[in-house]
């Protein structure tokens, strides 16, 4: 995927684009077969780049034959301040995650059917309900 990431990212910078973030989101099953392929691996690369050279961006990923399918949409400009803000929000977010994974609560033991049928008894034998 590295590999395929490079070459993208290449060509994209060939017609004048400046890259300012990709996210490898991961190998997923497609909706339907593409020829003959299953499964696809998703990655989203944002760029800044000159709206003239979309069109030839656009007919060079056409022949790159590890592109299945791919989208270019347009996005606000993206200033150096704020490529840095998202990358300091991603890191915090990832933080807080690791940290809520480090104090998750261990999981109550698990009770026998014995036990749950005595304590069921002693309920319904002490007219609690």
């Amino acid at each position: 995927m590295e590999a395929i990431s490079k070459k993208i990212n290449e060509t994209v910078k060939k017609y004048g684009g400046e890259i300012t973030s990709t996210d490898n989101l991961g190998s997923k099953k497609l909706a339907y077969p593409i020829g003959d392929a299953q499964v696809g691996n998703y990655l989203v690369i944002e760029f800044n780049g000159e709206a003239e050279k979309i069109k030839d961006l656009e007919s060079e990923l056409k022949l790159t034959p590890e592109v299945l399918r791919f989208s270019i949409a347009l996005k606000k400009l993206k200033t150096q301040e704020e490529i840095e803000a998202e990358k300091v929000r991603k890191e915090k977010m990832a933080a807080r995650a690791e940290k809520a994974e480090e104090t998750k609560p261990e999981p109550a033991p698990k009770v026998s059917l014995e036990e749950l049928d005595k304590k069921l008894g002693e309920i319904l034998e002490g007219d609690i309900i």
